[in-house]
């Protein structure tokens, strides 16, 4: 039971940082000079980052998903078995990557296939319990 609390925390803790992240890129972006004049070239360059920013958000949001996943298998006490093949995923696995879905075998082969283990990629970038209020915006 212990060492489910402490990987609680080391989850909650991933959580956290990369809702600070977040909130840290939000308030960057918010701070960024507004220009008036510029050309195609800064127009390109300022789009791009900001596709940047939005590929990373979107990859954000659903390491977000995952974790609150594991948390709630924790909880569940189905923590550490395969979503694909119900397999215990290995300790190691668990220990680099806390909120594996499913075992090296399984990631593997969807990844092979090209399957996106996210089930729909709509259902897990609709993120249940983020909101704005979640992430501390530090405009100093």
């Amino acid at each position: 039971m212990k060492k489910n609390v402490a990987l609680v925390k080391k989850l909650q803790k991933m959580r956290a940082d990369i809702l600070r992240e977040i909130g840290d890129t939000i308030s960057t972006e918010r701070r960024a000079p507004q220009r008036d004049v510029g050309d195609f070239y800064d127009d390109a360059e300022s789009e791009k980052g900001r596709q940047l920013n939005h590929l990373l958000s979107e990859r954000d949001r659903i390491k977000l998903a995952h974790i609150d996943d594991a948390i709630e298998k924790i909880e569940d006490e189905t923590y550490g078995i395969c979503e694909e093949c119900g397999c215990e995923i290995p300790k190691k696995r668990l220990s680099v990557l806390p909120f594996a879905r499913c075992c090296i075998e399984c990631q593997s082969e969807m990844e092979r296939q090209g399957i996106v283990s996210n089930e729909t990629m709509e259902d897990k970038l609709l993120y249940k319990d983020v909101s704005i209020t979640d992430i501390e915006i530090n405009d100093e």
